[in-house]
Protein backbone atom coordinates (compact mmCIF):
# COMPACT_ATOMS: atom_id res chain seq x y z
CA UNK A 1 0.00 0.00 0.00
CA UNK A 2 1.28 3.42 -1.00
CA UNK A 3 1.75 6.10 1.99
CA UNK A 4 -0.69 8.11 -0.47
CA UNK A 5 -3.18 5.65 -0.26
CA UNK A 6 -2.86 4.09 3.64
CA UNK A 7 -2.64 7.84 4.94
CA UNK A 8 -6.04 8.88 3.06
CA UNK A 9 -7.42 5.34 4.90
CA UNK A 10 -6.32 6.48 8.16
CA UNK A 11 -6.74 10.06 8.02
CA UNK A 12 -10.61 9.35 6.66
CA UNK A 13 -10.90 6.85 9.25
CA UNK A 14 -9.49 8.95 12.45
CA UNK A 15 -12.08 11.64 11.81
CA UNK A 16 -14.76 9.07 11.53
CA UNK A 17 -15.84 9.37 7.97
CA UNK A 18 -17.02 6.98 5.44
CA UNK A 19 -16.16 7.35 1.77
CA UNK A 20 -19.39 8.78 0.72
CA UNK A 21 -18.95 11.48 2.73
CA UNK A 22 -15.52 12.46 1.79
CA UNK A 23 -16.41 11.51 -2.03
CA UNK A 24 -19.35 14.67 -1.23
CA UNK A 25 -16.12 17.22 -1.12
CA UNK A 26 -15.17 16.28 -4.24
CA UNK A 27 -18.35 15.84 -6.09
CA UNK A 28 -17.15 12.10 -6.96
CA UNK A 29 -18.71 8.52 -6.13
CA UNK A 30 -17.87 6.90 -3.27
CA UNK A 31 -15.74 4.17 -5.41
CA UNK A 32 -13.47 6.85 -6.53
CA UNK A 33 -12.22 7.41 -3.19
CA UNK A 34 -12.26 3.70 -2.32
CA UNK A 35 -9.81 3.62 -5.95
CA UNK A 36 -7.59 6.17 -3.82
CA UNK A 37 -7.69 4.28 -0.93
CA UNK A 38 -6.54 0.94 -2.89
CA UNK A 39 -4.38 1.99 -5.20
CA UNK A 40 -6.52 1.89 -8.35
CA UNK A 41 -6.63 5.55 -9.39
CA UNK A 42 -4.95 8.61 -8.09
CA UNK A 43 -6.58 12.23 -7.15
CA UNK A 44 -5.04 15.38 -9.32
CA UNK A 45 -2.77 17.85 -8.27
CA UNK A 46 -5.58 20.08 -6.78
CA UNK A 47 -7.58 16.97 -5.20
CA UNK A 48 -4.51 16.26 -3.41
CA UNK A 49 -4.28 20.03 -2.52
CA UNK A 50 -7.80 19.83 -0.82
CA UNK A 51 -7.47 16.56 0.42
CA UNK A 52 -4.53 18.23 2.59
CA UNK A 53 -6.22 21.45 3.08
CA UNK A 54 -9.61 19.31 4.59
CA UNK A 55 -7.40 17.01 6.50
CA UNK A 56 -4.81 19.96 7.97
CA UNK A 57 -1.74 17.98 6.61
CA UNK A 58 0.67 19.20 3.97
CA UNK A 59 0.53 17.52 0.67
CA UNK A 60 4.07 16.84 1.36
CA UNK A 61 2.86 14.64 4.74
CA UNK A 62 0.00 13.58 2.63
CA UNK A 63 2.29 11.93 -0.25
CA UNK A 64 5.50 11.01 1.78
CA UNK A 65 5.14 10.49 5.73
CA UNK A 66 3.43 7.89 7.22
CA UNK A 67 0.66 9.84 9.33
CA UNK A 68 -0.77 6.79 10.88
CA UNK A 69 3.04 5.79 12.72
CA UNK A 70 3.62 9.66 13.64
CA UNK A 71 0.25 9.90 15.31
CA UNK A 72 0.90 6.62 17.05
CA UNK A 73 4.33 8.26 18.36
CA UNK A 74 2.52 11.20 19.31
CA UNK A 75 -0.30 9.96 21.43
CA UNK A 76 2.12 7.90 23.08
CA UNK A 77 4.46 10.68 23.71
CA UNK A 78 1.44 13.02 25.20
CA UNK A 79 0.38 10.39 27.35
CA UNK A 80 3.98 9.78 29.14
CA UNK A 81 3.82 14.01 29.42
CA UNK A 82 1.93 16.47 30.56
CA UNK A 83 1.35 19.07 28.00
CA UNK A 84 -1.36 20.67 25.96
CA UNK A 85 -3.65 19.74 23.47
CA UNK A 86 -1.51 20.34 20.06
CA UNK A 87 -3.60 22.73 18.50
CA UNK A 88 -4.34 22.02 14.15
CA UNK A 89 -2.62 23.73 11.52
CA UNK A 90 -5.54 26.73 10.67
CA UNK A 91 -8.28 25.76 7.83
CA UNK A 92 -9.05 28.31 5.55
CA UNK A 93 -12.78 28.48 4.02
CA UNK A 94 -11.18 32.02 2.40
CA UNK A 95 -10.85 29.80 -1.03
CA UNK A 96 -14.22 28.38 -2.54
CA UNK A 97 -12.54 25.25 -4.07
CA UNK A 98 -11.33 24.43 0.30
CA UNK A 99 -15.29 25.25 0.93
CA UNK A 100 -17.39 21.99 1.55
CA UNK A 101 -20.94 24.28 1.28
CA UNK A 102 -19.94 25.02 -2.52
CA UNK A 103 -20.99 22.01 -3.61
CA UNK A 104 -24.67 23.11 -2.60
CA UNK A 105 -26.02 19.85 -1.99
CA UNK A 106 -27.30 18.50 1.41
CA UNK A 107 -25.14 15.95 2.39
CA UNK A 108 -22.12 18.66 2.51
CA UNK A 109 -24.61 19.79 5.06
CA UNK A 110 -24.09 16.82 7.27
CA UNK A 111 -20.58 17.01 6.30
CA UNK A 112 -20.21 20.52 7.67
CA UNK A 113 -22.09 19.64 10.84
CA UNK A 114 -20.10 16.38 11.44
CA UNK A 115 -17.01 18.50 11.21
CA UNK A 116 -18.33 21.40 13.60
CA UNK A 117 -19.28 18.60 16.15
CA UNK A 118 -15.89 17.53 15.80
CA UNK A 119 -14.09 20.93 16.45
CA UNK A 120 -16.55 21.66 19.03
CA UNK A 121 -15.01 18.40 21.03
CA UNK A 122 -11.63 19.36 20.73
CA UNK A 123 -12.00 22.62 21.47
CA UNK A 124 -13.69 21.83 25.03
CA UNK A 125 -11.05 19.27 25.57
CA UNK A 126 -8.53 22.05 25.29
CA UNK A 127 -10.80 24.53 27.76
CA UNK A 128 -10.80 21.51 30.27
CA UNK A 129 -7.35 21.29 30.09
CA UNK A 130 -6.54 24.69 30.35
CA UNK A 131 -8.58 25.37 32.97
CA UNK A 132 -6.79 22.35 34.78
CA UNK A 133 -4.11 23.99 34.25
CA UNK A 134 -5.02 27.52 35.63
CA UNK A 135 -6.22 25.87 38.64
CA UNK A 136 -2.80 23.80 39.29
CA UNK A 137 -1.26 26.74 38.51
CA UNK A 138 -2.83 28.69 41.47
CA UNK A 139 -2.62 25.74 43.67
CA UNK A 140 1.36 25.66 43.40
CA UNK A 141 1.86 29.73 43.76
CA UNK A 142 -0.54 29.31 46.69
CA UNK A 143 1.98 26.64 48.30
CA UNK A 144 5.09 28.49 48.34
Amino acid sequence: MSLFSKNLRFLRRRGSYNQDEISILFNKKANTIGNWENQKSEPSLAELMKLGDYFKVSVQELLYSDLEAQSFQQNTEAKTSDSFVQIPKSYSLQEPVNSMASEGSEDAFWVILKELRSMNEKLDLLASRLDLSSLKMNSDKSSH
